[in-house]
């Protein structure tokens, strides 16, 4: 019997081909985009389609002729198909590279494809969205965000930004953010660059300026109460030129399944109806322009009985 050995670079150029089978068998029904080879020579995952990874609460999925359905977690999420979430809602999509797009409560986007340099872009309709993006190689492989005023092209970071109505709000809270105001131009000189921990307000006119995010807020304590729907308090250490307070609860520390989430115009805050369980809590604040600032992270076991409990993190 011959032995036929391939050389490493004939196995690269295989791999394409052989994922296209994999995928294939895997799901037929969402459109087969083979992976690429990149100017490095390295084997890529086409971005999209998008799979819904998490989901809390009610969303829809919205497919290329507008047709609505109950979104699950399992399904695709391909070029100009769309998501939008109700009042109540988390949904975490991830992308075929790796990227990430959390979408939280009445938040709509639809995605799109730049089939000439495998940009994947998410055209922000309505609310807000947040994206964990994996670091790329080159200015011509990158991850945009499109907005009523403007784009926004980003390589590895990790950011918010929601639509206003007459204007966009963009906060970086790692890496660096291009801002441009034509949705159809490339990198260039002309660029806003909004580095970590930086926020940007920008409208489809006047000066683009960045500016620095408050700070985490800090947890200094909870308690808790019994009953049928059980109710469970935090409380935070006043912050200086903080307007209003944001806590996230998850199940994971990478926030991609949020259960729920609360605002306050005073540093305390209580959430419903939650199980016991070991949970994850995302504060930040929001100071006189409206931009989020950091987020501080605590690992909190919450057991309903009223008690305190020790809480830890930063």
């Amino acid at each position: 019997m011959r032995t036929m050995t391939l050389s490493p670079h004939s196995m690269l150029r295989a791999l394409p081909s052989l994922l296209i089978l994999a995928v294939g068998v895997a799901g037929a029904s969402a459109k087969v985009r083979p992976a690429y080879i990149d100017d490095h020579t390295l084997c890529r995952a086409q971005p999209l389609p998008a799979v819904v990874q998490h989901l809390t609460g009610e969303a829809w999925k919205l497919d290329v002729r507008g047709k609505v359905t109950p979104l699950q977690e399992g399904m695709t999420i391909d070029e100009q198909e769309g998501v939008r979430t109700s009042a109540a809602a988390f949904v975490s999509l991830l992308l075929g590279d790796g990227s990430r797009v959390v979408l939280p409560s009445s938040s709509q986007v639809r995605l799109h494809l730049d089939e000439k340099q495998l940009i994947p872009q998410v055209m922000l309709e309505q609310g807000q969205a947040e994206a964990y993006v994996i670091k790329r190689a080159t200015d011509y492989d990158r991850f945009q965000i499109v907005t009523p005023v403007g784009v926004l092209g980003v390589r590895g970071t990790h950011f918010r930004v929601r639509d206003d109505g007459e204007q966009s709000v963009l906060e970086v809270l790692d890496g660096q953010v291009a801002v441009n105001r034509d949705s159809k131009a490339g990198p260039s000189d002309s660029d806003v660059k909004v580095g970590a921990r930086q926020g940007l307000l920008f409208k489809k006119q006047g000066e683009l300026e960045p500016l620095a995010l408050l700070p985490a807020p800090k947890l200094i304590g909870q308690d808790g109460q019994k009953g049928d729907a059980p109710v469970w308090r935090l409380y935070l250490r006043p912050l200086a030129g903080a307007q209003r307070y944001r806590a996230q609860v998850a199940t994971d520390k990478a926030f991609m399944n949020i259960k729920q989430e609360n605002f306050s115009s005073e540093p305390k805050m209580s959430f419903t109806g939650l199980k016991a369980s070991f949970y994850h809590v995302r504060l930040s604040a929001y100071d006189a322009h409206g931009l989020e600032g950091e987020t501080g992270v605590y690992d909190i076991f919450y057991y309903p009985p009223a008690a305190q409990a020790q809480a830890t993190g930063g």
